[in-house]
């Protein structure tokens, strides 16, 4: 394994346990259940699209060779 995996190897397993205990899916019904819920969702999707790293994935998607 190299440093990347070294690197991230700790937040991986924090992840993991978190979704394993159950806190990500109480995170996501806490957060599925309010009453704005999709408005905040459409805010945060919009924030997504338009972010640099969205673009340029657009972009690069477009570039592959099945898209030519």
């Amino acid at each position: 394994m190299g440093p990347f995996h070294d690197a991230i190897k700790p937040v991986v397993e924090k992840l993991y346990a978190s979704v394993k205990c159950g806190n990500e899916a109480q995170i996501s019904i806490d957060s599925n259940s309010k009453p704005d819920y999709r408005e905040g969702l459409e805010k945060e999707l919009k924030a997504l699209r338009e972010s640099e790293m969205w673009q340029a994935g657009a972009v690069v998607r477009k570039l592959r060779p099945e898209n030519n």
